[in-house]
């Protein structure tokens, strides 16, 4: 089942500077040791470990392993906007129960809502746009087709090295999307392996890029109340525009593609203004030619993860 997201509020935990290093370093490696973490840090052991079970007991962070979509044969992805000429949180929902829907939100803007699909090949893409398109109410659909996906906390970061999966690993997988830092010894109880063995296949998964666990930060815990999404056109200049955008640390969301956009992104802050200054030095990227953007109301569904491979 979906996971569904609202504007619901959410206790925001106390985070100081010493936190928001941790949160990062997590994010790079979910499975980095409290001993490892503490030498980053310059803290103890103990206070590491106390710093990481208070983050995770406030929901401020959860630390999860995200497959890449390609281990269950997606390989086709679009971001889709969609006109719709009446409510708009129906035609949401209904988009939302299409399987190949990821991540449904109502914006601002000309469009009503935004939408991501990931298929497994580019002929059930179209098929499911189709299905968007002649859903009740939905007057236009606009898409960009993704041609890579450069920054993205539901996609594993790195190369990918294609590696053989077989009905373990799915599991191991599935263990992962559930609790990023489970031991090897649950890790291999819960699949049925050895600890060592559990221990060796886990690796290899990482090592290939097929998983990445890191953690999952819900924005609104720490008070990033402005999501912002936009799509950009460049010029000749494309390569050195998505270059100073990836290093853009508020640029959260980053790919590439073709069709009504040559590239998808989403910046986060803490308030309009801040958003206003992060477009505008968007628009300032030298590449940049021009900039559309929204601002989302309401997350209806986010579901990267999928449990079995299709079919």
């Amino acid at each position: 089942m979906a996971d569904r997201m609202t504007d619901e509020v959410r206790p925001r935990a106390d985070i100081d500077a010493i936190d928001l290093a941790l949160l990062a370093e997590m994010q790079r490696d979910g499975r980095a040791t409290y001993e490892a973490l503490s030498r980053t840090l310059g803290l103890s052991r103990p206070a590491t470990r106390a710093r990481m079970l208070r983050l995770l007991d406030s929901g401020v962070v959860r630390i999860v392993g995200v497959a890449h979509p390609a281990v269950f044969g997606l390989t086709a992805y679009a971001h889709v906007a969609v006109t719709v000429q009446g409510p708009v949180l129906p035609v949401a929902d209904r988009i939302a129960a299409l399987e190949d829907s990821a991540f449904v939100s109502v914006v601002t803007g000309e469009q009503s809502l935004i939408a991501e699909l990931r298929s497994e090949n580019q002929t059930t893409l179209a098929a499911t746009i189709g299905c968007v398109s002649a859903l009740p109410g939905v007057r236009r659909v606009s898409t960009a087709v993704y041609t890579a996906i450069l920054k993205d906390t539901y996609f594993p970061p790195g190369p990918y090295n294609p590696t053989s999966v077989d009905d373990v690993d799915r599991r191991l997988l599935e263990c992962l999307q559930h609790d990023g830092r489970a031991s090897f010894a649950e890790l291999g109880e819960l699949v049925g392996l050895s600890t060592s063995a559990a221990r060796t296949r886990v690796l290899r998964l990482l090592e290939s890029g097929t998983v990445h666990v890191g953690a999952r930060v819900h924005p609104g815990a720490l008070g990033l109340a402005q999501v912002v999404g936009f799509g950009l056109t460049f010029d000749g200049r494309a390569q050195q525009a998505i270059a100073a955008l990836r290093q853009m640390p508020e640029v959260d969301y980053l790919a590439t593609a073709i069709g009504r956009c040559d590239a998808i992104g989403t910046v986060i802050s803490h308030s309009a203004e801040g958003v206003l200054q992060l477009l505008e030095t968007v628009r300032a990227t030298p590449g940049v030619r021009t900039v559309e953007s929204w601002t989302h109301l309401r997350l209806v569904k986010v579901s990267y993860d999928r449990s079995s491979s299709p079919g």
